[in-house]
């Protein structure tokens, strides 16, 4: 490796192109919807505008993590870099909102490569308590990276909705990071040799279900706030754009905040509890949202469900990192990345008929009491490995 420094620097920014994907245009939502609201069901299509790469990540991801365990990895993840900057600077110019959701869709392809590739060098290029470590510095910095663009895109969309897209450039000076600092890692096929016999054994299947599960349901709780927040806020009176995007802001810096924390409270809790007390949070933040229609309770209950998401990926992605020979290690990191993405883009089609039905409160209490829901399963789980069994044998 030319400079640990520089390979650490490169991947955490890399790593911020993949949460730039759905967030960056959240601020931009309202205006899109005026812009194309002679188009029938304008509101419903905006908001998939912002997840409509979701899908196509889900749906890539398996297939990317596949190829890169086989091709070798840096030369896809500059092939989605490139695709990222074409794809998602597209909607500078575009002006169909049909051929808007296909640019979006094309962009999600990139980023089935660019977040599974990433995820998994990481695990390749560190061992132990610095990878642990990195993986919290990673969530942290995509949520931080994520709030400064945001904000960007913010006062760009002040100017007009289609100046946003332009900082989907930023993969371009990423790309020659890649090529200057990192390398092919080797492939060891012998780590899963080194696993204690019981993992080999009862790690196949059961972590990487629990895993995936909370991560879907995470990230379609936690999509509430940049699809819905925007229009919230607007609800409640924020009528300036570039404040539009607080929610996303302010729900980014407290996960930030929670995702440094997370190798901390790994030397205390399981993988399960952690999870139970990540939904836990989202549902004591939406449950607040749901309650008054204030902008300062609403960036309360924001901030306390943001720090239960910054838990949730350095937890999925250290479990199965964990559990995960390196020669599947790509294959098993694109199933999470397509439980990531699945969940955001889901996280419209769940709550729109509620809200129009009732009311985008009435949607946060939902997303509250699921989050509890969920919750109280992984706090079932985590009873059960108290039993005087093994760990790994109580999942």
């Amino acid at each position: 490796m030319k400079s640990s420094r520089w390979v650490k620097i490169t991947l955490l920014l890399a790593s911020c192109l993949t949460v730039m994907s759905g967030a960056l245009i959240a601020p931009a939502l309202p205006i899109i919807a005026d812009h194309f609201s002679e188009v029938e069901n304008a509101d419903f299509l905006t908001r998939l505008v912002l997840t409509a790469p979701a899908l196509s990540i889900a749906l890539f991801a398996p297939i990317a993590g596949g190829l890169i365990d086989r091709f070798g990895k840096i030369r896809l993840f500059v092939l989605g870099m490139m695709i990222y900057a074409l794809a998602g600077g597209a909607g500078f110019l575009l002006d169909n909102i049909y051929h808007l959701l296909a640019s979006r869709a094309l962009l999600g392809i990139s980023v089935g490569f660019i977040m599974t590739t990433a995820t998994t060098l990481i695990g390749d290029y560190f061992e132990g308590n610095e990878r642990n470590a990195f993986l919290g510095t990673q969530a942290a910095f995509m949520a931080l990276g994520g709030t400064v663009f945001v904000a960007l895109a913010g006062v760009l969309a002040d100017i007009s909705w289609r100046y946003p897209f332009l900082l989907y450039l930023f993969s371009l000076p990423v790309i020659g990071l890649v090529l200057t600092f990192l390398r092919e890692p080797n492939a060891d096929k012998g780590d899963l040799a080194d696993l204690p016999e019981n993992n080999r054994r009862s790690f196949k299947r059961a972590p990487i279900i629990w895993a995936y599960a909370a991560t879907f349901f995470g990230m379609a709780l936690f999509y509430v706030i940049p699809v819905q927040s925007p229009f919230l806020l607007k609800q409640i009176g924020i009528e300036k754009e570039s404040l539009l995007g607080l929610g996303v802001i302010v729900a980014t810096v407290f996960a930030a905040v929670a995702s440094r924390l997370h190798p901390l409270l790994k030397k205390r809790m399981t993988f399960p509890a952690i999870y139970g007390l990540t939904f836990g949070l989202m549902a004591a933040g939406y449950g607040l949202v749901a309650l008054v229609a204030n902008i300062w309770i609403v960036m309360l209950g924001t901030a306390i469900a943001g720090f239960g998401v910054g838990l949730l990926m350095p937890n999925g992605n250290l479990w199965l990192i964990e559990v995960t020979d390196r020669a599947k290690r790509g294959k098993v990191i694109g199933g999470i990345t397509t439980a990531v993405f699945l969940g955001q883009f889901f996280s419209p089609i769940l709550l729109q008929p509620i809200i129009d039905n009732a009311s985008i409160f009435t949607a946060h209490a939902a997303a509250s009491g699921l989050a509890l829901l969920v919750g109280g399963v992984y706090v079932f789980l985590t009873v059960s490995e108290t039993r005087p069994a093994t760990e790994h044998k109580a999942v």
